[in-house]
């Protein structure tokens, strides 16, 4: 019996395959990236939407709740604005150290107003004095007029007595004339202490800030997150050219304002024209509506003299605001932040409704960061996409 022949093929067992798994075609995986891919997106949309809700709610409430502080910490920004970009120009043109050039500039600055204070604050001092009991007689006066007619005296109604109006406050229908009197001056003087006690700190604080600004700006990087650290210092950054450019060119419009004003006045041959011109520059510091208020003791005193120097008076304000807003203003917004007109009175009327007379005050400024800021971190619009 030969032995098999190892060279002869053997058979071969044939299994069936395993069965592959199904493998989506290229079409339907692009398919279902795609729709995660737009799920994400849209989860990341709406959780920025309500990052953005409840930053925008808590800003608001804080506001509403702490507005004085936040406006002092803003005046702060301001005078700390102000001392830094002093200091700076006299760093480079002195070579001295940063914080050495900031009070440096503060003694110069208070020497200056003492100065001034001595040799013209007697004379300034009774020509304010002239011009509260000038404006005190126009007030009676103009009482007396209006009480005489039902119309009038239902205006002086909405009044209180020591503004020149016949309101008399709750609790208080039996007292004497007296007794209001002495509570409305104490409600005055307890402002004027809040308002110098308020001065006080404002400038305090901005010297410090002016001293060391990269200390606090650093600080608010710290306490950010990693991720938005970057679009905080380019807020920051932008903050502070756009308070720079926007007190730089409001004080040059102020100090326009108010020596036009006050010659203007000395040429017309009206009483109290430093004062005036004084309280006009000071009242410029709010565009648009502070013309109009630097105008009315002006008118009054005009009054007073007679209709003929009232409507002189009248004109030049006019004449005032029209160089101011046709040629200082567009002058100052090429090198400054361009404001529109309606926006900064809606901005300062939304202001004062929340927070009073220092969001009316600040408007104008806040209103300038919020754009500089809004303009720097959007994306420009295509000029075909433009209205």
């Amino acid at each position: 019996m030969q032995p098999p022949d190892s060279s002869a093929p053997t058979p071969s067992i044939t299994t069936p395959a395993a069965s592959a798994p199904h493998v989506p075609e290229a079409p339907q995986l692009a398919g279902l990236e795609a729709s995660v891919h737009k799920l994400e997106n849209t989860v990341r949309r709406f959780y920025r939407l309500a990052v953005m809700v409840v930053t925008v709610t808590a800003a608001g409430l804080f506001v509403s709740s702490g507005g004085a502080v936040v406006m002092v910490v803003f005046a702060s920004a301001l005078v700390a604005v102000v001392l830094h970009a002093a200091a700076r120009v006299l760093s480079r043109l002195l070579h001295i150290p940063q914080w050495f050039s900031v009070m440096l500039f503060v003694l110069v600055l208070v020497g200056a107003l003492s100065l001034v204070v001595h040799v013209s604050g007697p004379e300034l001092m009774v020509q304010l004095s002239h011009l509260h009991e000038a404006l005190t007689s126009e007030r009676d006066a103009l009482h007396n007029m209006l009480n005489s007619n039902p119309l009038g005296h239902a205006v002086l109604d909405h009044f209180p007595r020591f503004l020149g109006g016949n309101m008399v406050p709750d609790g208080h229908a039996g007292t004497d004339n007296g007794m209001d009197f002495a509570g409305s001056m104490t409600n005055v003087l307890t402002s004027t202490f809040g308002s110098v006690g308020t001065m006080v700190v404002i400038i305090i604080a901005g010297v410090y800030f002016a001293l060391s600004p990269h200390l606090y700006a650093n600080g608010i990087l710290r306490i950010t997150p990693v991720a938005y650290r970057s679009t905080m210092r380019t807020v920051l950054l932008t903050t502070g050219h756009a308070l720079t450019a926007w007190v730089a060119g409001q004080m040059l419009d102020m100090t326009v304002v108010g020596c036009l004003t006050w010659s203007g006045l000395s040429l017309l041959g009206m009483p109290l024209a430093l004062p005036l011109g004084l309280v006009a520059g000071l009242a410029n510091f709010v565009p648009y509506l502070g013309t109009f208020i630097g105008a009315v003791p002006a008118l009054l005193i005009a009054l007073s003299v007679g209709p003929r120097e009232a409507m002189m008076v009248a004109g030049l304000y006019a004449a005032i605001q029209t160089f101011e807003g046709y040629v200082m203003s567009p002058f100052i917004q090429k090198r400054a932040v361009r404001m529109p007109p309606a926006l900064t009175i809606l901005s300062q009327t939304i202001f004062g409704a929340f927070l009073g007379m220092w969001g009316f005050i600040f408007a104008s400024p806040i209103t300038a960061v919020l754009l500089a800021v809004a303009s720097r971190l959007s994306a420009p619009l295509p000029p075909n996409e433009e209205v």
